[in-house]
């Protein structure tokens, strides 16, 4: 039987400076079309500019969008452009936007842009032949685009705009989406997901702002608790524990986390991220990022408490990789520590993750409660 610990802590605020962010490409609004510019950027008018990322799908676990928001954290001003739905055909998924994905942006400072998608072609890949499956779908970019303009010229902090935007605006986004699918589905013959559910799910957010929290946090909650049970094949877990968090700040929201484990050492809780590659020395980038940003709001707590006890805790990023000697631990290791542990690895890491290294001993040093730690999965 998997033994869940259920953490609850308290965050005042946000501050994070990132190291492994790239650099963005700067694009003017009056060409910015999001269907075909990258994942991130930065969208500049003739006064001012804005860091942006996207979104594929709703989903966060689905569309691994943290890694692209990573990209844009060290920005004075970020926004990331979200689809309130997908639907990918009746034989496909439908996923729809939840409030604890408006929570985190609340917490981090990040203006949400509400898309839809506007067109969509029926797929024509090999295992989708015979199936209602929709693919190339495509936002509706004038949307996009007013109100990137309406947050260039916008002066109040990014939790004001999007309590606005969801009060204001939610329901009339979310109906001209299955508006748009209805087309969609029209003109590709591509039978869609039931309208009926949705229009349901539509009507309990028209009747009160607040049920729509509820409808979401709570599957957010049962969410936590699933991915709690489970254990990913690449993941290095070692000796931890599963466990869920309730966060709360001082605006009253509750946010529904999991961490791929916790372990008691010395004393501590350590809250941990796993990234493990069978391939390479050192995980992907996009992957560690997307660690990294998971525990941006842990490395943030400014207390944690378990069974009405308030406990000490760090954040931790554990990387794994194939041949790796030995293994490091950032902000402990000196420089010299460093440089020895680049060295006895040198046929195992190439110039590219060297720098990488070094850039995950300035995240370390250079933000609180944040452990990284480079190690072998052997």
């Amino acid at each position: 039987m998997v033994k869940i610990l259920h953490f609850t802590g308290f965050i005042k605020g946000v501050t994070y400076k990132t190291y492994l962010n790239d650099n963005l490409n700067r694009i003017s609004l009056d060409v910015f079309d999001i269907n075909k510019e990258k994942g991130y950027g930065l969208i500049k008018s003739t006064t001012t500019e804005i860091a942006y990322s996207k979104w594929i799908s709703p989903k966060r676990s689905k569309s691994y969008p943290f890694h692209r928001i990573y990209n844009t954290y060290n920005s004075s001003k970020t926004l990331t452009i979200i689809p309130v739905i997908k639907d990918e055909g009746e034989d496909g998924d439908l996923d729809k936007i939840q409030y604890s994905t408006i929570s985190w942006m609340n917490l981090l400072n990040i203006y949400i842009v509400l898309a839809y998608y506007e067109t969509a072609k029926k797929s024509t890949k090999k295992n989708h032949l015979n199936k209602n499956r929709l693919d190339k779908q495509k936002f509706t970019n004038d949307f996009v685009k007013c109100q990137i303009n309406e947050i260039l010229a916008y002066h109040q902090s990014a939790l004001h705009w999007n309590k606005n935007l969801f009060e204001e605006r939610f329901t009339q986004t979310f109906e001209k989406a299955l508006d748009s699918y209805d087309s969609i589905s029209n003109q590709t013959g591509v039978i869609i997901h039931s309208r009926e559910g949705l229009d349901k799910y539509l009507h309990k957010i028209k009747e009160e702002f607040e049920e729509f929290k509820n409808i979401s946090l709570k599957g957010s909650q049962n969410a936590s608790k699933r991915e709690a049970l489970t254990s990913h094949k690449l993941e290095y877990l070692v000796d931890g524990l599963k466990a869920t968090f309730s966060i709360e700040n001082y605006l009253g929201g509750i946010y529904y986390l999991t961490p791929d484990e916790i372990m008691f050492d010395n004393n501590m809780y350590v809250i941990q991220e796993s990234k493990n590659t069978t391939k390479g020395s050192l995980p992907k980038l996009p992957d560690i990022k997307d660690g990294l940003f998971k525990l941006i709001l842990f490395s943030n707590l400014d207390y944690l408490i378990l069974d009405g006890k308030q406990v000490l805790f760090v954040a931790k990023l554990k990387l794994t990789g194939n041949n790796v000697v030995g293994s490091i631990v950032f902000p402990d290791a000196s420089l010299e520590e460093l440089e020895y542990f680049l060295e006895v690895n040198i046929k195992n890491f190439n110039k590219n993750q060297k720098l990488v290294i070094k850039k995950l001993a300035l995240e370390a040093q250079n933000n609180q409660k944040l452990k990284i730690e480079v190690s072998s999965n052997f």
